[in-house]
């Protein structure tokens, strides 16, 4: 159904010209020999992309012959591929949570009531954990971002969510080189690499395998970016991860609540900062307290063999989208293609949250979904993203203890 959806969509809803002329300037551009990022530009402005884009689009321009309809093929490829990964995520998680109640049906002599009651529990989460897939395949916005305006944020997501599924079959090596390319074509992956290094603390059994892991994702970076930093580094390291870069306001989508002047002020900048920090230090301490409990360490889960011991599914996309979540709450500011950043997340993180009444999960998602529907943004639109935000920033923190 969803690839009948995605033809249909290129087919009678036209495309817009947003920033895939830009994309093909500045490839151009780097095909031409330019290897200085400051010289590297495109119609909307210099190329802000680590080297994984250029070479990612440049395959795609060569591929596609320029064809815009050959590109919306071709993204319907990689959505229908990231839609494929990321609901497998979801089974590995809802398998987890179903086996778990098995398991205790199995363990207790119980009389037939008790036994129903738990059959009944098993069949609930199995159903509620359908509709948590089938809501990751319904957002008008998504579809449009990935057939309608082509940008970078799709592959990059895609490539992220196959490093998740790697890292939950315990494969963490192979799962850090695929997260490494991923950030090679967008930064935003790095949101994840809070969560991304407790892990990696938490899966290994020393500090050995931990700097292993973190010296692929660097060396990825290294190699990707080797055309660029053996003849200009400074301005591939400056541009290519430019963290002070200030916003168009026109184009925010979470801060239009604010005037002009507040939304490019340093001091909401450096209070967004703060904040992300401080919460990220909140959930890792509630994580590590939660973890000393379950299993008498912070992290190394090795045995006394130096067996590396398996985390869960659940554990590991708990870990991993609270750290993006907390990230995107308190982003400088999020464009309209920023959403697939988060999206998919959602169902997950409030699911997993067991939040309540149930309708209050779709209240939520609807909230997020019209926000990012409106345009151009509004307060009213803002205002409605803002408060989503923060109800499940205050059910995040509520939850009694992090998956197991």
């Amino acid at each position: 159904l969803e690839v009948v959806l995605c033809i249909a969509i290129v087919y009678f809803i036209p495309y817009t010209e947003i920033d895939w002329t830009a994309y093909m300037e500045q490839v151009s551009q780097f095909q031409a020999g330019e290897r200085n990022y400051y010289n590297i530009r495109g119609g909307t402005g210099p190329l802000v992309y680590p080297a994984g884009f250029l070479y990612l689009y440049s395959w795609l321009q060569r591929t596609g012959n320029n064809s815009i309809r050959i590109m919306q093929y071709i993204f319907i490829a990689i959505y229908i591929i990231q839609a494929a990964i990321v609901l497998c995520i979801y089974s590995l998680v809802a398998r987890k949570y179903a086996d778990r109640l098995y398991l205790s049906l199995s363990k207790k002599k119980q009389d037939n009531d008790d036994n129903k009651n738990i059959l009944l529990d098993v069949a609930n989460t199995v159903w509620s954990w359908r509709i948590a897939m089938v809501l990751c395949c319904l957002s008008k916005r998504i579809h449009s971002i990935f057939m309608l305006r082509l940008f970078n944020d799709g592959p990059a997501m895609t490539l992220f969510y196959l490093s998740v599924l790697l890292f939950i079959l315990d494969k963490w090596k192979l799962g850090c080189v695929v997260y490494s390319m991923a950030v090679s074509i967008k930064m935003n992956i790095l949101l994840f690499a809070p969560g991304l290094l407790l892990l990696l603390l938490q899966s290994q059994t020393s500090w050995i395998g931990t700097l292993q892991c973190l010296c692929i994702c660097a060396t990825v970076q290294i190699l990707v970016g080797w055309p660029f930093l053996t003849t200009y580094p400074v301005a591939y390291v400056r541009k290519s991860f430019e963290l002070d870069r200030v916003f168009m306001y026109k184009w925010t989508v979470n801060w239009k609540l604010l005037d002009e002047d507040m939304f490019v002020s340093k001091k909401l900048s450096l209070l967004l900062l703060a904040l992300h920090l401080c919460f990220l230090a909140v959930f890792a301490m509630k994580f590590l307290r939660v973890c000393k409990n379950q299993t008498g360490k912070y992290c190394f889960f090795g045995t006394s063999s130096g067996h590396r011991c398996r985390l869960s599914a659940e554990y590991i996309t708990w870990t991993l989208f609270v750290s993006n979540m907390i990230g995107i709450i308190f982003a400088r500011t999020l464009h309209y293609q920023f959403y697939s950043w988060y999206f998919h997340t959602l169902p997950m993180l409030l699911w997993q949250a067991n939040v309540r009444p149930w309708l209050g999960r779709l209240v939520l998602l609807a909230l997020i979904e019209y926000a990012f529907n409106v345009f151009p943004a509004t307060a009213e639109s803002s205002l409605a993203l803002q408060i989503a935000h923060f109800a499940i920033l205050g059910e995040l923190l509520g939850t009694s203890s992090s998956p197991q």
